[in-house]
This record gives C-alpha cells, sequence and structure tokens, in this order.
C-alpha cells in the first residue's frame, strides 16, 4: 500500500506540471491560432471556452456515485485526455478538431485536479498541507513554462502541444499504475445534497477564492494601462504575478507545517484585499497586483487541507470542491466585467478587493468556530 502511495503521489506531481503546462498555453496561443485558422477577431477565445467546458463535466461526472472501479482508472484517464485532445490540437486538421481537443484536455484537467488534490488531501494525515501546497506549486512552475515552450517552439503552438503530448505518453503508463482513491474507496457515502448543506460557507469561499485569482490576473494588465502602464510593462508585471504565486506556493510547503490551513486561507484572502485596494493608487498599482498573487496563492491548495479530514469520509468533497471554484471562475471575472462597463477599469480591482476582504471575513468567522462548518 506504502508502495502505491508513493507511486500515486509521484506521478501526480508530473500530472500537475503537465496540466499545468497544458492549461497556462492556451492564452498565448491565441494570436497563433488566429493566424493558423484564419479565424476573426475574438473567435480563437473560443478555445478556451472549450477547455472549461470540458473540465467542468470531467469535475461533474467525478462528483456522482461512481463504482469504485470507474474510479480505479482516474488518473489514467486524465493524462489520456491530455494526449487525446494535445494529438487533435497539433493535427491543425480543422479549427474544430482543435475545440474538440481542447474540450479533451479540459477533461483531462478536471480529472487530474479532482483526483490528486483529493489524494493528497485524504491519505497522508498531517503531511496533507504540506503535499497538497507541493503539488499545486508545481502546477505553477508548469504554468510559467508554457509561453517558454511556446517561445522555444517559434510560436508555433502545434509544435508546442505535441511537446505536450509526448510528455503525456511517458507518464501515462505510471498514471494506469496510480490509484487516487485514498483510504476510503467505499461506494456510496453521503449524498452531494448533504455534503453541500455542510459544508456551503467553505464552498462559498472556494467560489471567492478561485474567482479572485481568474479575475485577478484576467483583468490585471487591462487595469494597469489604464493607469498609464505601457501594454509591454503590463505584460511583464503580470509574468511577475505569476512568478510571485508559485513562489509564494513553494514558500507555502514549509509555512504549512507550522500554520494551520484555515489561517492560510485567511492570510491569503487579507493580504489580496488590502494589495488590491492599494492598486487606486496608480504609482504603486503595478507593484501591489504584483504582491497580489503571493496572496491568491494561498487560498486553493489550503482549501483543500482544511477539509482534508473530512474528506477521508466523504471523497467527493474534492469534486464539490473544484466544481465551486469552476463556478467561480466562470462568475466572478462576468461580474468584474460588469463592474468595469459602468464605472471604468480602476473599479474592477476596488470591486475584487473588497470581495476578497469579505472571504477573509468568512473564514475568520470558520476558523472561529473551530472548523469549516460554520453551523448545520
Amino acid at each position: 500500500m506504502r508502495s502505491t502511495k508513493a507511486l500515486t503521489m509521484g506521478t501526480g506531481f508530473f500530472a500537475f506540471s503537465l496540466i499545468g503546462i497544458a492549461q497556462a498555453l492556451f492564452g498565448p496561443s491565441l494570436p497563433a491560432f488566429e493566424r493558423l485558422y484564419d479565424l476573426g477577431p475574438g473567435a480563437a477565445g473560443l478555445i478556451l471556452s472549450a477547455h472549461w467546458v470540458g473540465a467542468f463535466v470531467s469535475v461533474a461526472l467525478s462528483g456522482l456515485n461512481l463504482p469504485v472501479w470507474v474510479l480505479r482508472w482516474r488518473p489514467g484517464l486524465g493524462v489520456a485526455g491530455i494526449a487525446v485532445g494535445s494529438t487533435a490540437i497539433f493535427s491543425t486538421v480543422a479549427w474544430e478538431v482543435a475545440l474538440v481537443g481542447a474540450i479533451f484536455n479540459g477533461c483531462g484537467y478536471g480529472l487530474l485536479t479532482v483526483g490528486f488534490n483529493g489524494f493528497a488531501a485524504s491519505s497522508f494525515g498531517a503531511r496533507s498541507p504540506v503535499l497538497l501546497n507541493l503539488l499545486n506549486a508545481v502546477f505553477g512552475v508548469g504554468a510559467i513554462g508554457a509561453p517558454l515552450l511556446l517561445l522555444w517552439m517559434n510560436g508555433q503552438p502545434e509544435s508546442a502541444f505535441f511537446v505536450i503530448l509526448l510528455f503525456a505518453l511517458a507518464i501515462l503508463p505510471f498514471a494506469l499504475m496510480s490509484d487516487d482513491r485514498g483510504p476510503t474507496v467505499q461506494e456510496g457515502g453521503d449524498p452531494l445534497p448533504v455534503l453541500f448543506k455542510r459544508y456551503r460557507w467553505i464552498l462559498l469561499l472556494m467560489v471567492l477564492g478561485v474567482g479572485l485569482e481568474i479575475s485577478v490576473v484576467g483583468w490585471g494588465a487591462i487595469v494597469l494601462v489604464a493607469q498609464g502602464v505601457s501594454e509591454g510593462e503590463a505584460a511583464a508585471f503580470t509574468s511577475l504575478f505569476y512568478v510571485a504565486f508559485t513562489v509564494m506556493r513553494i514558500v507555502a510547503v514549509g509555512i504549512s507545517l507550522v500554520v494551520r490551513p484555515g489561517l492560510l486561507v485567511f492570510a491569503g484572502l487579507l493580504v489580496a484585499g488590502l494589495c488590491l485596494l492599494l492598486t487606486q493608487d496608480a504609482d504603486v498599482a503595478p507593484y501591489a497586483f504584483v504582491a497580489a498573487g503571493a496572496g491568491v496563492a494561498l487560498i486553493f491548495p489550503n482549501m483543500f487541507a482544511w477539509l482534508s479530514g473530512a474528506m477521508v469520509n466523504a471523497p467527493r468533497l474534492s469534486s464539490l470542491l473544484v466544481g465551486g471554484g469552476m463556478c467561480g471562475g466562470i462568475a466572478i471575472p462576468a461580474i468584474a466585467g460588469a463592474a468595469i462597463s459602468y464605472s471604468g477599469e480602476q473599479s474592477a480591482f476596488l470591486f475584487l478587493g473588497v470581495l476578497s476582504l469579505f472571504g477573509a471575513v468568512l473564514a475568520a468567522v470558520m476558523i472561529r468556530s473551530h472548523g469549516p462548518v460554520i453551523s448545520r
């Protein structure tokens, strides 16, 4: 059993590097996709939507009461999904084929995110927070490497996705031998509505946290340009945001040895909220934006760590958490966009800063209640 756990966790690190690269590669590839397929302005963005549709579908399926023999193959199916999707994208047969490939990539992303985060949270006891922060730090390293891979391939996304295919095929045998079901593999358990009601407040916190993470980096360049920063400088500060984000996740590996997960979530929301409010000053806005990356980095992995004890007996909580985060990733950037349309670009970070501080207050209430459940 110990060797299986070590194999699964080791495979998880490689798998998270894989999904970090695969997800982060879509954004910088959009201009090349427009040229490659002769698309109209903005049409290439459909590939992002296709990716997240696939991710949402796979997370929803993971939340069902599936037979344990199906869940046994989740790591292999996740890596195989990315291999199939990358094959479709690098083939350059047609734009429609690339969109289908993005759906498969998203399915792989969703399966691996739910499976390995849940496995790390439920299988290692007191070491779970450390492994969760390390696992998600590896994801950040992969995300930083995506633009470098595209640059190495002379800006050709089809070649970059071919490299991702090779990476996926290399780890597929290990993924097929891995079992991310954790210590409890029995069928049944509390139904999703019961789990949702019991953990509704921390699920709301996950909605806020992931929505905040995606919104801040998504709107960052636009807000900075509106404050007088050049587009090139805004892109450079966005890269620094990801550096701060990844460095903090690496640092959090050590911090989590002595600080409880709930406190790390609270600190992340508080720091992010204060930094976003500081961006209202144009002189400090770029630096406050970068510092906000360090704050939001603490939220996602430590949500899982906060629920690690509960996940031992309720493994489908992993699907609920990831699904809640995806809902936040869809809704909150849209709400921030509405704020921009009414009050200008700078209002996006004002809205997100207030939202982050509200999340910090909610986290503090849960900490005072001695756990992620305020009331039942």
